[in-house]
């Protein structure tokens, strides 16, 4: 379509989608053009199997001999460029390496004390859980069409079925890229929920006064008012006050967020209470899974009141999280709230529901590229073995 381009060329014509599909070339489609976009790691070769998708592919190699790589003289750049004084100054590696020293000294690391990434339950990232994350098959995932990717799709099914089982819920969505992200999903859901049901004023959330700041801080982004509820000196709920601020907000309230266990460590003994008095005033419970880490194996969220709770693969489920990313923070919700899980504009995840809250995240499955491991350390340990790993964790602690 256009004659002067950067590194994508659009061509008026999609009939060559049946012979691109079998040189396994993906273009996008799109009102009966194709776009095409290459980069520097494109060879002639390429070009060739181009080209043989719309018709004679000999022409590529005629062309290549009058290809002179010039760009034309109104899209040439005539300022300065790289101006900056930086771009100058280090004219040897070893100049180079001390000035990219001191910037790195600028920040707070490892190298200098503890990083404040509070509760994160590091673990031993085990080469056999890493391994397959550097397969070509995992590494190399552009955004293809989903029946060349059954494999991932079928990883993505097996863990989400796994997640389920160990926490009692009965959907999951992977979507969510971190724990901030999954609390904003949940809280999400729980809004649609409400508002499905005509009650669109049921915009408060109970907060304990022990909670980690993401939660108040996701509710607010989500439309929720917080409101705050008591601990004793133990760090317990004060059940009084939060049976007083449930009754005195019972009109409109949307839900509560707790920690199990607690930000101070502490299993709420009452929890199942808890959850049954929110429940009573019509509202949902927001279960914060930082500290999944002390039930896998011993308690599932599910069946002991809680409606929605979001995982953090990056803490509980072994991937790496010393440097602070990359984070997976899927939500596990029951039945009734599975019809709001997050949906994606191109590609459908099967967790998507019929009422989705819409996309969370840019990718339908958030980062599927780190997935194979939680994948591998949940099938290497076995329920055994994810156990006993929690009762080592606990006695730790």
């Amino acid at each position: 379509r256009d004659q002067v381009g950067f590194d994508t060329v659009l061509v008026e014509d999609d009939a060559c989608r049946p012979e691109a599909e079998r040189r396994r070339l993906n273009f996008w489609y799109e009102e009966g053009a194709t776009s095409i976009t290459l980069d520097e790691t494109t060879t002639i070769d390429d070009v060739r199997d181009i080209v043989a998708c719309f018709g004679d592919a000999s022409v590529v190699d005629r062309l290549a001999d009058e290809i002179t790589g010039e760009v034309p003289g109104d899209m040439a750049r005539t300022s300065a460029y790289l101006t900056h004084p930086v771009f100058h100054e280090h004219r040897s590696e070893t100049e180079m390496l001390r000035y990219m020293s001191k910037l790195q000294s600028r920040d707070l690391s490892l190298a200098q004390s503890m990083i404040p990434l509070g509760s994160c339950t590091m673990k031993l990232n085990a080469t056999s859980e890493m391994l397959p994350v550097t397969w070509p098959e995992f590494a190399h995932h552009p955004f293809v069409p989903r029946e060349q990717q059954q494999g991932t799709f079928e990883m993505c099914t097996t863990l989400e079925r796994w997640l389920c089982g160990l926490t009692g819920f009965d959907a999951i969505s992977l979507q969510p890229n971190a724990g901030s992200q999954g609390e904003y999903a949940g809280l999400l859901v729980i809004r649609a929920y409400h508002e499905s049901r005509g009650d669109d004023d049921r915009n408060v959330c109970l907060i304990p006064m022990s909670a980690h700041g993401t939660n108040p801080a996701s509710a607010v982004a989500a439309g929720f008012t917080v409101v705050g509820v008591r601990c004793d000196e133990d760090g317990n709920i004060d059940l009084d006050d939060l049976r007083a601020r449930a009754e005195q907000h019972a009109s409109n309230l949307g839900a509560l967020m707790i920690t199990y266990p607690s930000t101070h460590g502490v299993f709420e003994e009452a929890v199942v209470e808890i959850c049954d008095v929110i429940h009573a005033q019509g509202g949902q419970v927001y279960l914060d899974g930082a500290n999944m880490n002390a039930q896998v194996g011993l308690a599932r969220p599910g069946a002991y009141g809680a409606d929605v709770c979001h995982l953090n693969l990056h803490k509980t489920f072994c991937i790496p999280h010393g440097g602070g990313g990359p984070g997976m923070g899927p939500i596990g919700v029951r039945a009734h709230l599975a019809p709001f899980l997050p949906d994606h504009p191109v590609v459908r995840p099967d967790s998507a529901g019929s009422q989705a809250v819409g996309a969370i995240a840019a990718a339908p499955y958030g980062s599927p590229s780190i997935l194979p491991i939680s994948w591998m350390y949940i099938a290497m340990m076995g329920s055994a073995g994810l156990r006993r790993a929690t009762e080592i964790a606990i006695l730790n602690a």
